[in-house]
This record gives C-alpha cells, sequence and structure tokens, in this order.
C-alpha cells in the first residue's frame, strides 16, 4: 500500500510517495512557474517516481495534496487560496480523474501539523500547533490525533490576523494581515522599502548579519508582532507543544530565536512552558500530513477460512474447495485448554496442511505462554502469526520472535479488553485481530458492542498513522454481519459456520454470496 502526498506551494511543488508505514520512498520538488499544466504534470511525474523505485502504480491507495488556502469540510473544494491563483476550485476532481486514485484537499499548515504529530515533533503529544512562516503564515492545530478547522473551516489563520490598522494590502482582501509584515511575501516588501527596488527577504537578512541598522530594526519589528501572536496562541490554547517550520524557521539567529525567546518572556505562564521549537521534519512536514489525511479509501475485504470448521476427514477436498473459491488465508487456531476452554488442532498439522494448499496461514495462537509456541513454528512468507495480549507479559518479546520467523505480525485483543492496551505495539505490528465472542469455539452469538469496538479501533489506527495496519475480526462473520463489520472498518474476516461453511452449500456458493453482499457496500 502505497499513499501520494503532495504540497503545493506559493513557488514550488514537493510529490512524494510513502510506504504503509509512512516511511517516505522518494520526492521530488518543482518550481510551479515551469509548469503549464498542474494536472497532467502531476501525473507524469507520479508516474515517473513509481518507475524509478520500481513501484507499482496500483498499490497507490490515495493522494494527500496540501495547499496555502481554505479548503472545505469533504476536504473536495478549494474555499479560499489568496496567495495561490494556479488551481481551479474542482482541482481535486480534475486530479482524481488524471490519477485514479482517492484525492482529498487539506490546508498545507494543517498538513504540517499533522506530519508533525503523526511522524515529527509531536509525536507521542495530545495537541500540538505548528506554525509554517513561509511565504505567508499558516498554523495547523491537532487535538488528540485531529485537525481542527473550527466551524469556519479556517481555524488557524494566523497569517490574517490584523496587525496594522489600514497597513499593506493583503491577498485575502483585507489590510494589515500578520503575514504582509512577518512572513516572505511581508518581509520582501520591507527589503524593497528598505533596500530598493529588487531587493527581498534575503537580502533584508544578509543586511542584518552585516549590521545594517535599518535592516536589524525591520527585523526586530517582524520578530515582535510575530512573537506577540504566537504568544496569544500559547495563552488560548495552552498545547503540548508549539512548533515553527517553513523556510524563515532556518533563519535562526536573527528570526526563530528572538521569536521564540519573546514567548518565553511574555507569555502567561512563563514557568511552565509547552515545547516551543523548531519543526523536526521541516519543509517535508505537510508532505506527511497530506498524505496521511484520513480519507475515506475503499479497502479490499479479505477472507481468511477457519479450517476448524471444515471436513476434517476430508481436509485434502476441503482445502481444494477454500482455494478454488477464491479464499484469501487459511485460519488455524491452535488453543490449549488453559487460555481458552478448548483444546484444537496441533502445530504439527500445519506441516501436512500446507502439503495441500499454497494459500497463506493465518495462524491464531489462544494459549498462555505463545513465546513457547512460537518457537516451534513453522511458517513461510506472508503468514500471519496472531497472539494475544491478554497471554503474556512479554508481548513485544513474542512479537520480536514472529518478525524473526518471517511472518507478519498480529495481536489479538479479547471483547472485554480496551482497545488503547496495543497503543505501544502498533509501530511494530501488520494486523490486529478483534475478538467479537469470546475465544475458543465456534458458532458462538455476536457479543454486544462489537460494531462499535470495530468503529473504534480502525479510528485509533487512522488517527494514529496506522492506517497500513490490517485490522480482522473472528467471531460470528455471518452473512449479515460481515457488511456491517467491513463497514464498521474491519478488512480480514475469519468466515466459518455461519457463512462459507454454513450447512446446505458449497465453500464456493457461500464465498459467493459473501463477496456479492460486501461488493454492494
Amino acid at each position: 500500500m502505497i499513499k501520494l502526498g503532495i504540497d503545493i506551494g506559493g513557488t514550488k511543488i514537493n510529490i512524494g510517495l510513502f510506504d504503509g508505514r509512512g516511511k517516505l520512498i522518494i520526492n521530488e520538488k518543482y518550481y510551479i512557474s515551469e509548469i503549464s499544466d498542474l494536472t497532467a504534470f502531476i501525473g507524469d511525474t507520479v508516474q515517473g517516481l513509481c518507475r524509478k523505485k520500481g513501484l507499482d502504480y496500483d498499490s497507490i491507495v490515495s493522494c494527500g495534496v496540501g495547499i496555502p488556502g481554505t479548503v472545505s469540510a469533504d476536504r473536495r473544494k478549494i474555499i479560499k487560496a489568496p496567495n495561490l491563483g494556479r488551481i481551479k476550485e474542482d482541482f481535486c476532481q480534475e486530479l482524481e480523474d488524471e490519477l485514479g486514485v482517492t484525492v482529498g484537499l487539506v490546508q498545507d499548515s494543517r498538513a504540517a501539523a499533522l506530519g508533525e504529530y503523526l511522524f515529527g515533533g509531536g509525536k507521542g503529544k495530545k495537541s500540538v500547533v505548528c506554525v509554517t512562516l513561509g511565504t505567508g503564515i499558516g498554523t495547523g492545530i491537532v487535538f488528540n490525533g485531529e485537525i481542527f478547522s473550527g466551524s469556519l473551516y479556517c481555524a488557524g489563520e494566523l497569517g490574517h490576523l490584523p496587525v496594522e490598522e489600514n497597513g499593506r494590502p493583503c491577498g485575502c482582501g483585507k489590510r494589515g494581515c500578520l503575514e504582509k509584515y512577518c512572513a516572505g511575501i511581508g518581509l520582501d516588501i520591507t527589503a524593497k522599502e528598505l533596500l530598493g527596488e529588487g531587493k527581498g527577504a534575503k537580502d533584508l537578512f544578509i543586511e542584518a548579519e552585516s549590521g545594517n541598522a535599518k535592516a536589524t530594526q525591520a527585523l526586530a519589528e517582524a520578530v515582535r508582532m510575530l512573537g506577540a501572536a504566537l504568544t496569544s496562541i500559547i495563552n488560548l490554547l495552552s498545547p503540548d507543544c508549539l512548533l515553527l517550520s517553513g523556510g524563515l524557521s532556518e533563519q535562526k539567529e536573527l528570526y526563530l530565536d528572538p521569536v521564540i525567546n519573546y514567548i518565553k518572556k511574555h507569555s502567561y505562564r512563563t514557568e511552565e512552558l509547552p515545547f516551543i521549537g523548531k519543526a523536526e521534519l521541516g519543509e517535508l512536514a505537510p508532505l506527511y500530513g497530506a498524505a496521511h489525511i484520513p480519507m475515506s479509501v475503499k479497502r479490499r475485504p479479505r477472507l481468511s477460512a477457519s479450517i476448524m470448521c471444515a471436513d476434517i476427514l476430508n481436509m485434502g477436498k476441503a482445502l481444494s474447495e477454500i482455494e478454488g473459491a477464491g479464499i484469501d488465508y487459511i485460519h488455524y487456531d491452535i488453543m490449549d485448554n488453559h487460555f481458552v476452554p478448548n483444546l484444537m488442532l496441533p502445530m504439527e498439522l500445519i506441516g501436512k496442511l500446507r502439503e495441500g494448499t499454497a494459500l497463506p496461514f493465518d495462524i491464531h495462537i489462544m494459549a498462555n505462554s505463545p513465546e513457547s509456541i512460537v518457537e516451534k513454528l513453522s511458517v513461510r512468507e506472508n503468514d500471519i502469526v496472531s497472539v494475544h495480549y491478554e497471554s503474556t507479559p512479554h508481548l513485544k518479546k513474542v512479537i520480536q520472535q514472529i518478525k524473526e520467523k518471517g511472518a507478519m505480525v498480529s495481536v489479538a485483543i479479547n471483547p472485554a479488553t480496551p482497545i488503547e492496551t496495543i497503543s505501544q505495539v502498533l509501530d511494530d505490528i501488520d494486523m490486529v485481530l478483534v475478538m467479537t465472542v469470546n475465544p475458543g469455539f465456534a458458532g458462538q452469538t455476536l457479543v454486544s458492542g462489537s460494531f462499535d469496538k470495530i468503529k473504534r479501533m480502525r479510528k485509533l489506527l487512522d488517527k494514529s498513522g496506522h492506517t497500513n495496519v490490517l485490522l480482522e475480526v473472528d467471531g460470528n462473520c455471518s452473512f449479515e454481519n460481515v457488511p456491517k463489520m467491513y463497514k464498521a472498518g474491519a478488512d480480514v474476516f475469519v468466515v466459518g459456520t455461519s457463512s462459507v461453511f454454513k450447512k446446505g452449500q458449497t465453500v464456493k456458493e457461500g464465498t459467493e454470496k459473501l463477496t456479492s453482499l460486501l461488493n454492494e457496500n
């Protein structure tokens, strides 16, 4: 699974591809002024990036685009973009048609905040404010994993805070906005006024470094304005951290450090401030965030046939039927009569069953001390091994054991186990298995609250940036329940006596019926 991120700025566009764990695979930057047809250019560039890295273009599941402007709540329309006249209101639909994947828009400063929250300086924090100091000034606010947009979808427009009555005209239609004095566009104007025609922000910093009193004073005034605005954010929101990114954050001695010092001196709680500093991802922050904005990407449902529900006297025939029906995995339960009140399917049987199928195995260990079982397992590439969170105090150790075996790692949780218990291992696993019945026996009734638990688990995975982690459901995956489970956010379904192995039908007939029901969602 690959995610595409695009960061469109006032002068440049950055395009990057990310793997399922949020790692940047490749990115390239281009000057917008050199591009005639932006949509076609993006399409050609993405194809080229895939070729460079040997990636399958069809593995791209979504595209997030950061822009310097306000977008609609559904992330489909550009409402207002004062500093960007190159893209149309229906740019999102045009790009979606070009790329053939779901596209969503997000304000670049909010994308930067989300990127820092998920992968940078805000990782592990609850509330993050990230201010981008570039051509303009944008502010992204993330609370508990969600971008805060406000009722008008324009929360964080720090750059358009009025600081000078009847001041410089701004692209938003107003006058005296903060970014017309403290961002790149504002410092360009100041440089032109002080140093003459053709001079810009870069020259202003050079002159200040050389001791030019006027340039030094101009930057000091910009620092005062910006510092006062950022101090207001600290006083109003009291975030866990305030991160500063964008090109101007690179001007450490003359701009970044003086701004931080101003905040520390003037904040309401000077003795106990949140972390204030430079964002870790730098100019890549909007790219990371754009690629990982929540979007309704259609997931491919996968079926895992519980072999304990098949005809145990005709396993060869059962395996052939499962494979012929187009099922994705063989689900194999190992039980110890201690962790669960049942004893089923010895490890030694796996090797024999492998001789009858090329399908990967989805091995579910329902036993105390799973370390000893994993140690003896024989696995193949693409096999999945699930261990229960409740079955061992050494979960990290077992996860590492499974990885060393070469299998994909899954952690299972019982119906009464809170979803938050696995938050510390999400970086280490490939799948979460949510039990919707008490483990041990087939044919049970669904535990109440299961659909809500699936929804909450999907939300936890998406909000924490672990959209690549599969979500499996085991327990009464019936014709009626599976479509609801899929709608709630599950990807993989352990199917048994209530669906594909239901009496009166073949495995293929049951699979086709279930697939048809899923395709209706």
